[in-house]
């Protein structure tokens, strides 16, 4: 997200408000949720184990600074594909609508690249596959992640963001539990979790039309020019990316690495830790779901988002911290405990503050990806942080205590951040 001057850049095409959304139903909370949850299931699962499986068969003796380089790679490419894919998909003309082609396109390419990083029998062609992975899951990703501003009204926002943060978890534990269970299958490893969302996405897609309204067509130079916007004109908004930012970067360290952890300093086999991981998560889906929930709705009732924010960063410096420590399984699991409370803190009212603060609804689609870019930028940027500050004093690449800490002191700035928003209480 590059700085420009808007004096020069090219101006919306839409410029008057679009019509408010109504109330939702219970149908559409369930069905959106569960759509989320196949979502997440393709992003989480291979974050936090198939891949870090894969690349410990592939590169054992450099686990973690491939590791760090395969995500990184991954990441740059989402970050080209997916802002581009959100602003494609709010220009795009068909008789399905405007999401709906992204969508299954995006899932339909996703299923066919998983099965290229399951069978890819070295290092270079992981890499290829996984790029190819980033591509299509932008499509799905431009598709899902307008829905909230586009179809949700204000009031119902915390409630929705408390749905993501419990489907964002409960994603995650499925990803430790299923994945302990296949590794003797590495296709159904990664492309299970491409099929999980196929099911919800195609019930979502025939209960809920997609929009047909028409928009004004543009050419590839003002579709990346839409891309760009300027701080100075929507601080606000501009201060929730870098929060985002911030926040993703710090629990970036922990998903990425997690697994690595448990088996370097812990002792652990990538099974065991499946397992471990899978029991630690089930636990804390309680932990989650209370606070995601309970976040949710009480900031949609006070009408309050930035308290909560900054609630979810103090959690995570704290459970970050706890983990740069942790010697033994009892104090990784409070660790654990802290960050996923915050997680779902987070998860449920960052995301309905950013939604309150879109500058112009009619073009969700292009600020909401704009948003999403501080989620996939850490991808890129922690493994490569990550990775340099495991070998800190530690040729090996173990030095946790280092890389955690940092995370610790990343976490502190969201809230630091988040405190100047002035468009929202």
């Amino acid at each position: 997200m590059a700085p420009i001057d808007e004096t020069h850049a090219v101006v919306d095409t839409a410029t008057l408000p679009a019509e408010a959304p109504t109330k939702v139903s219970g149908l559409f909370l369930t069905l959106f949720g569960l759509m989320n949850f196949g979502l997440y299931v393709t992003i989480m699962m291979p974050a936090l184990f198939s891949l870090p499986y894969k690349v410990q068969l592939l590169a054992p003796d450099d686990k973690a600074v491939t590791l760090g380089l395969v995500t990184a790679i991954g990441a740059v490419v989402s970050l080209i594909a997916g802002p581009l894919a959100g602003v494609l998909s709010d220009h795009t003309r068909s008789r399905w609508g405007r999401r709906r082609p992204w969508l299954i396109g995006g899932i339909a390419g996703t299923l066919i690249a998983t099965i290229g990083v399951a069978l890819a029998p070295n290092v270079p062609t992981l890499v290829l596959a996984w790029m190819l992975v980033c591509v299509a899951g932008a499509g799905s990703g431009a598709a899902i992640t307008p829905v909230v501003a586009e179809r949700v009204p204000e009031p119902q926002r915390g409630t929705v963001g408390a749905i993501v943060g419990v489907a964002t978890q409960l994603a995650g534990v499925f990803g430790y539990t299923v994945g302990g269970m296949l590794t003797g299958n590495l296709v159904l490893l990664f492309t299970l979790p491409v099929l999980v969302l196929a099911v919800f996405a195609l019930i979502y897609t025939f209960v809920y039309p997609d929009s047909t309204a028409p928009v004004e067509r543009t050419t590839v130079r003002e579709t990346f020019g839409l891309l760009l916007f300027n701080p100075r004109k929507h601080p606000d908004f501009a201060r929730v990316w870098l929060g985002k930012f911030l926040m993703q970067t710090a629990l970036a360290f922990l998903s990425t690495y997690q697994l690595y952890f448990l088996a370097d300093r812990l002792g652990f086999t990538p099974e065991e830790a499946g397992q471990k991981l899978a029991l630690v998560g089930g636990i804390g889906i309680v932990v989650t779901m209370s606070f995601a929930a309970g976040s949710g709705l009480v900031s949609d009732r006070i009408r309050r988002r930035k308290v909560f924010v900054m609630t979810s960063s103090a959690l995570t410096a704290i459970g970050l911290a706890l983990m740069a420590f942790a010697d033994g399984f009892g104090l990784f699991f409070a660790a654990i405990m802290f960050v996923l409370g915050a997680a779902g803190m987070f998860g449920a009212t960052d995301v309905a503050m950013a939604s309150d603060l879109v500058p112009n609804r009619d073009q969700a689609g292009r600020w909401m990806a704009i948003y999403n870019l501080a989620a996939t930028l850490p991808s890129a940027v922690a493994p490569l942080i990550g990775s340099s500050l495991l070998l800190l004093g530690d040729p090996t690449g173990g030095n946790y205590t280092a890389m955690f800490l940092t995370g610790a002191v990343i976490a502190i700035g969201t809230g630091v951040v988040t405190s100047f928003v002035r468009g929202v209480r």
